[in-house]
């Protein structure tokens, strides 16, 4: 009953959440193509040099050894298979899902319910760089990377995985308050029926908005505004500001819920209180 109510929570969105088989929602934020395409650079740089040191290895060791043209092939193709393959394969595992361009940037592969990858995982998505990748100069990578809502790439939609964004800069918190003009409305508005995505939709956007562009901010607030309007009731006085009413909603929301738990925790310390004070019979 859980897992339904959450899976009808986020139909009733346009948001693309994820929830585990324990009805969790999870806030996974994709890392943007910007970000991985500058670490895949970093983790490419140092492929690129683990090839060159291995081939000039190889070569200097043919010349001393006077190796035959087979075991030059052999080595050639082992060091191949280490820096195209093995490389990125243990980095994930020793790096639970980084490589050295992640961990520099702040990203980090993960399963599609959250949890880490398997040597599968890194497996298939290391074989599959190296056609969409590095066989294509990345334009196959690019091209699925566009058209997937989430950014993933063959390898991530092939191994069930996503790369995302660990490291993002801290906002400042701040109280939501309910405008002046919207108190009387909000003391009696039931908001008690906002789905749990649409309610982290309101607290990512309210914070964010004074940097948005004006355009984009209206429509934001606009597209959120027609999202909250079916689980509010009585609906705000007309002419309110779509923002105002965001705020006021949030603010009332969460208001109640910090009453609300208030509540129950007091009521666990009377229930506690309560059993310490019966005596135990022998």
């Amino acid at each position: 009953m859980a897992t339904s109510g959450a899976a009808a929570a986020v139909s009733g969105t346009d948001r693309d959440a994820l929830i585990t088989g324990d009805a969790v929602l999870l806030d996974l934020r994709p890392a943007s193509f910007a970000v991985r395409m500058l670490s895949g650079a970093i983790d490419g740089a140092i492929t690129l040099a683990l090839l060159i040191a291995g081939f000039v290895a190889v070569a200097v060791l043919a010349v001393r050894q006077d190796l035959d043209e087979g075991l030059i092939a052999a080595a050639v193709v082992l060091v191949s298979v280490g820096a195209y393959v093995g490389l990125p394969v243990l980095s994930e595992l020793l790096l639970q899902g980084r490589s050295v361009g992640r961990l520099a940037l702040g990203t980090r592969v993960v399963r599609l319910d959250g949890g880490p990858v398997h040597v599968r995982q890194s497996l298939l998505r290391a074989l599959m760089a190296m056609l969409e990748i590095w066989s294509t100069a990345g334009a196959l990578a690019l091209t699925c990377a566009v058209i997937d809502r989430r950014g993933r790439r063959i390898g991530d939609l092939l191994a069930g995985t996503m790369v995302i964004q660990e490291r993002m800069r801290a906002l400042e918190l701040r109280r939501p308050e309910v405008p002046d003009a919207l108190r009387d409305w909000a003391d009696g508005a039931d908001v008690g029926r906002l789905p749990l995505p649409l309610l982290q939709d309101i607290r990512s956007f309210l914070p964010r908005a004074e940097a948005i562009h004006p355009q984009s901010r209206r429509q934001l607030a606009r597209d959120l505004l027609s999202r909250t309007l079916p689980h509010v009731a009585p609906a705000p006085p007309p002419g309110t500001d779509p923002e105002e009413f965001l705020a006021a909603v949030l603010a009332e929301r969460s208001r109640r819920d910090e009453i609300r738990l208030r509540r129950a925790q007091e009521r666990q310390r009377e229930l506690s209180a309560e059993v310490r004070a019966v005596p135990f019979s022998s």
